[in-house]
């Protein structure tokens, strides 16, 4: 056998041995692809977990209701223009929310024990501050309770006054204000007659 014939060997041996390194070159380079991209899809899921927030209400009174003592009837016209410091209640609904969420939240009034006027006779009417004005968020309406508890968590005996949602963090500023219906008929003699509502919110991941 030549030199020659040696060295052609040698070279096939050489392109064979080349060739099964670069198939398994490609190989590990498909099955890196593979693995970093399992990898990036399992990182990715994790990163888009739900997590739920927290809604709360604020208030600048002492106490979180509003209330009318031997009042006279007046109209909403006239209801709706309520400016007195004690003739109007102030508060704010903020959510703090992480990650991906909606709280759906209702605003709800319930009259107190203590009340000697029927609801029938009395009329609310709540705005939200909309930039720098407040505009109508429920018309004047007379006060009527729930029969049952809400989907959104609001207990039976309540009054729901409205009804929002927050995706993100955000506060919301209201105004309620309250009177008594001109169409009430109120006999002054005796007792007094007044009427009470708290305030409160209720909240839940939707």
């Amino acid at each position: 056998m030549s030199d020659k014939d040696d060295t052609m060997r040698d070279n096939s041996s050489k392109q064979i041995l080349l060739s099964v390194l670069g198939v398994a070159i490609l190989v590990v380079a498909v099955v890196g692809v593979s693995f970093a991209a399992f990898t990036y899809t399992g990182v990715g899921t994790k990163e888009n977990k739900i997590s739920t927030g927290t809604i709360s209400m604020t208030y600048t009174e002492d106490t979180n209701g509003i209330s009318i003592t031997n009042a006279f009837p007046m109209s909403d016209e006239a209801g709706k223009l309520l400016s007195g410091t004690e003739e109007k209640f102030d508060f704010t609904v903020a959510s703090t929310i992480t990650g991906v969420a909606t709280i759906q939240y209702e605003i709800a009034a319930k009259k107190t024990d203590t009340s000697t006027l029927n609801g029938t006779d009395v009329k609310l009417y709540l705005e939200k501050l909309v930039g720098e004005s407040y505009q109508e968020a429920m018309a004047p309406k007379v006060y009527n309770e729930s029969a049952a508890n809400s989907d959104v968590g609001t207990p039976s005996g309540s009054m729901i006054l409205y009804t929002g949602s927050h995706s993100t963090s955000t506060t919301d500023n209201f105004r309620l204000r309250m009177w008594l219906a001109d169409t009430a008929v109120i006999d002054n003699q005796g007792e007094s007659k007044n009427f009470t509502v708290k305030v409160n919110v209720y909240g839940k991941a939707v």
